[in-house]
C-alpha cells in the first residue's frame, strides 16, 4: 500500500478537530505511524484511518494500556497501544527483561519460568515472551501445560 503519511497524518488532525477521536489516540497513533519499530503495524492503522474506523482507533489508542497488580488487561486487538495484541505484550516481556538485568545481582544466570492459562492466545503470548527473554540472555523454563 503505497500511502502518503502526511495525507494519512492530515486525516488523523481532522478527526481530532471534528472530535471523533481524542487528542491522546491522535498521539498514540502518530507514533505507531511514524516510528520504525512500529513499521509492521503500519498498514493496518492506515487502513483503519482510510475507513475513518474512529470509535475503534479511539477505543484502542487513547492510553497505553496500563500495568497493574494483574499484569497487562484489556481488550484484544491486532493494533493500539490500549489492546493487548502482540506488540504491547512484547514490550511487557522486553521491559521485564530491561528491569531485571539491571537490578540482578547475578546477570550471569538470569533465568524466568513462563506458563500460560486457557485464555485466547495465552499460549502465542507466551511463546513470544519466552523468545524475547531469551534474546535478552535468559535461560526460560517453558512449562508445556497450561497452568
Amino acid at each position: 500500500m503505497s500511502v502518503d503519511t502526511s495525507d494519512v497524518l492530515a486525516k488523523l488532525d481532522a478527526a481530532v478537530t471534528d472530535g471523533k477521536i481524542t487528542d491522546g489516540a491522535r498521539e498514540n497513533i502518530h507514533t505507531w505511524l511514524t516510528q520504525p519499530r512500529y513499521e509492521s503495524y503500519r498498514a493496518t492503522v492506515i487502513e483503519h484511518i482510510e475507513n475513518a474506523d474512529w470509535q475503534t482507533l479511539d477505543d484502542v489508542y487513547w492510553t497505553i494500556i496500563p500495568f497493574g497488580t494483574g499484569g497487562r488487561r484489556g481488550k484484544m486487538y491486532p493494533i493500539g497501544s490500549n489492546a493487548i495484541n502482540d506488540r504491547t505484550i512484547g514490550e511487557s516481556a522486553q521491559g521485564l527483561a530491561e528491569y531485571t538485568k539491571a537490578n540482578a545481582d547475578d546477570k550471569q544466570s538470569l533465568s524466568c519460568a513462563i506458563a500460560y492459562d486457557t485464555r485466547h492466545r495465552s499460549i502465542e503470548f507466551s511463546r513470544l515472551w519466552a523468545e524475547i527473554m531469551v534474546a535478552n540472555g535468559f535461560t526460560v523454563y517453558y512449562l508445556d501445560e497450561h497452568r
